[in-house]
């Protein structure tokens, strides 16, 4: 065949599919005006249907030019009439074949409707998620022209009713839908989920709205509960040891007891050589710092002291402290304990004050106990030390320690899983006094929150720097030195040795009659140097209303002498009736009021010595302020209630053997986790009027203590009480 024979076929061919077009279009306009009809006014009366989805023929998915037949040409059955009627077409077809060939549009115009139809295809489905509009009855409009609205599966019937489809003018065909159920058939009932997704189709901006509100309330939420990320690296557990960090470098502990220790962290640079009695300065130096991982794994020496027999003990190089912590972390962080305890400012520290990691556990706290420096290395106030700094000054390096640890726990605690805004400081015997010193001075304020004091001196330094320089000349003539580089060039063993006797605090009894002569000379350690301590602590508890909370209190016979606490002394009635008369009581006059108060036995003899030696004179510093509580703790362990036996309650180192002892525990124990977590004591009077606390098997409050008004009022108490 000729290419101008298949150019003619093809016309041809194109001639009968325009035809063919024709004649569906004009079917299709029967069916629209039969719908139109007065005779289907029931139609109209009848509400809209929904377009199914489905329900509608999209022009472009067949071509006219495609040589493969449609489906729905293909599903339907060859009619009889066709082959009539397409031979008739042909006919008219050749007739007319010059005037269609000048209105039938070029290939390209055609390829482009094809197009078209398969975009507006595309695009029908995405009609059905934006509102219908309405016509003026109030019914959604369906058929407008180039838009169509996709009914839900929900609304389509079931029903057999007319099918025949209705053309459009963009050239779709729609189904028409099937009226109402006939009566008495009841709609099928819809699924619960398929009527959310409809109700939610129909109310789109609500329902993204509401999900958008509950998005960010869930976020909020999470983010609240989670709280805020420290961006320091986390500690890392290995085995039996953890590792954490401060301020100087990356720090090593251990396990023990389900909890961490960390024993013998440096906190200042040491105090030998030239830095001997030189106030304690904070490691902030690289070159004191240190590259690798300081293992902080066992104890440290104390510093150089005194013990219980007399000898010498300890270090130089003593300026280290130990924290026992539950966890280490950094969210939900714990209340502190900062624990200072010394028996005497000589000697005997840390006492009982040594806390564990079982104990941190237990009670749920963080307990840092540094080490601190006593006696003449701690204490000593001397006209060549004095010389030798600018300004001049001399005394008080124990202090400083406590204060640049102080600093230490404000810097670092936090890394150790502790809470440096809930800082309590808990003095023990002479700790406690350093602590009621370092109250209310400006170098130490905002270092603590809560201080708790037990069974310190009342006696606070009243004695100018050159008074005290004056004092201590009795030790320089006997280690023979006159300036400050031969002091610094002593051993420890020969600075000790030098110490005068009487420096040291003795087994105190009941005052002596000498007592009222030699006041004003017997030793004291503490000064006012006019560094740390410039006016006396008496003037400053006698002022303003201090920032931080305090809680004071001691034993009932926390000034037993050591001689007594043996269980084989025994004292009758005569022996301590001669006692109390040959005391400074006697030469007073006040013995048979002493020995009417008190019975004439040994606990009633310890408690005359505790009341005028510890807890009279403690209570009168109390009183200073409306708002501190005392307690004293009653219940006996063993013969009586020694001067350690509150601290021993507190720590769980009382061995409870009685119900009553169990008691006693348990309310000290009670007293102080609540102070320490709370800052409060409760049943505590705000007016000062009740504050007063008597402590044995259980918490009683009182309106004050019995006999301290007595020996206040003859200036017994506060002139004889303990010094250290």
């Amino acid at each position: 065949m000729s290419q101008g024979d298949q150019e003619k076929s093809l016309d041809k061919k194109e001639i009968a599919e325009e035809e063919r077009e024709k004649m569906l279009n004009a079917e299709n306009t029967k069916h629209t005006v039969s719908s139109t009809a007065p005779d289907s006014e029931s139609e109209e009366q009848k509400p809209k249907k929904k377009i199914p989805i489905g329900g509608i023929k999209m022009p472009g998915f067949c071509r006219t030019k495609s040589k493969e037949p449609c489906k729905d040409d293909e599903s339907k059955p060859t009619e009889s009439g066709d082959a009539d009627t397409t031979e008739k077409n042909a006919k008219e077809n050749e007739q007319n074949v010059s005037s269609e060939k000048t209105n039938t549009p070029s290939k390209e115009v055609k390829e482009k409707e094809g197009r078209k139809g398969f975009l507006d295809a595309i695009k029908l489905p995405l009609v059905s998620v934006f509102p219908r509009k309405k016509n003026k009855d109030g019914e959604v409009e369906l058929g407008t022209t180039g838009a169509a609205g996709l009914a839900s599966v929900e609304t389509l019937d079931d029903g057999a009713g007319d099918k025949n489809p209705v053309g459009t003018e963009d050239g779709m065909e729609t189904v028409r839908l099937d009226g109402d159920a006939p009566d008495g058939i009841e709609s099928p009932k819809q699924h619960f989920l398929v009527s959310c997704i409809s109700a939610a189709r129909r109310n789109l901006f609500v329902s993204v709205a509401t999900l958008c509100i509950l998005i960010s309330v869930i976020i909020i939420v999470c983010v609240a509960c989670i709280g805020p990320r420290k961006a320091t690296t986390q500690p890392i557990k290995d085995g039996n040891y953890i590792k954490t960090v401060t301020s100087c470098g990356p720090v090593q502990g251990v396990s023990e007891d389900g909890a961490f220790a960390f024993r013998g962290i440096p906190y200042a640079i040491p105090p030998v050589e030239n830095r001997r009695w030189q106030p304690a300065e904070a490691i902030q130096k690289i070159e004191h710092c240190w590259t690798n991982t300081y293992l902080a794994h066992n104890s440290t020496e104390v510093c150089s002291q005194f013990d219980g027999s007399g000898g010498v003990i300890g270090a130089e190089d003593c300026l280290y402290l130990d924290v026992f912590t539950p966890e280490v972390k950094y969210d939900s962080p714990l209340p502190v304990v900062v624990m200072i305890g010394a028996e005497t400012l000589s000697g005997g520290s840390p006492g009982i004050m040594q806390p564990s990691a079982k104990l941190a556990r237990v009670r749920d706290m963080v307990f840092v106990r540094p080490n601190f420096r006593l006696g003449v290395f701690g204490f000593l106030a001397a006209e060549p030390l004095s010389r030798a700094t600018h300004p001049p000054t001399s005394g008080n390096y124990g202090l400083s320690d406590i204060i640049v640890a102080l600093h230490w726990v404000q810097l670092n605690i936090e890394h150790f899983g502790g809470d440096k805004k809930s800082v309590t400081l808990w003095g023990h015997r002479a700790g406690g006094t350093l602590v009621t010193t370092l109250v209310g001075i400006r170098r130490a304020k905002d270092l603590f929150s809560r201080v708790w004091i037990s069974s310190g001196s009342a006696i606070f330094p009243g004695r100018e720097l050159e008074d005290s320089e004056k004092l201590s000349e009795q030790f320089l003539n006997s280690i023979k030195c006159s300036d400050a580089a031969c002091l610094r060039s002593k051993s420890v063993d020969e600075l000790m040795d030098s110490v005068p006797d009487t420096w040291h605090l003795g087994n105190t009894g009941l005052p002596e009659a000498r007592e009222a002569t030699s006041r004003d000379r017997r030793h004291e350690w503490l000064v006012l140097d006019r560094a740390i301590l410039q006016e006396p602590v008496g003037r400053i508890w006698a002022g303003d209303e201090f920032s931080v909370k305090i809680v004071m209190g001691t034993t009932a016979h926390a000034g037993v002498p050591l001689k007594y606490l043996n269980s084989n002394i025994t004292l009758n009635s005569t022996q301590v009736e001669k006692l109390v008369r040959e005391s400074l009581l006697g030469t007073s006059d006040l013995a048979d009021e002493a020995l009417k108060r008190y019975n004439a036995t040994l606990k009633g003899l310890v408690s005359m010595i505790s009341d005028i030696r510890v807890i009279c004179p403690l209570l009168t510093v109390a009183r200073m302020k409306t708002n501190i509580p005392f307690y004293v703790a009653t219940q006996p362990r063993g013969q009586f209630a020694d001067p350690d036996s509150d601290a021993a309650a507190i720590l769980g180192s009382f061995a409870a053997r009685t119900p009553a002892e169990k008691r006693h525990v348990s309310a000290m124990q009670q007293l102080f986790n609540h102070y320490v977590w709370h800052g409060e004591v409760g049943q505590a009077d705000s007016n000062g009027v009740k504050r007063v606390f008597i402590i044995g098997q259980d918490k009683l409050a009182q309106q004050d203590y019995p006999n301290c008004d007595v020996w206040i009022g003859e200036n017994i108490v506060p002139s004889y009480g303990r010094v250290d």
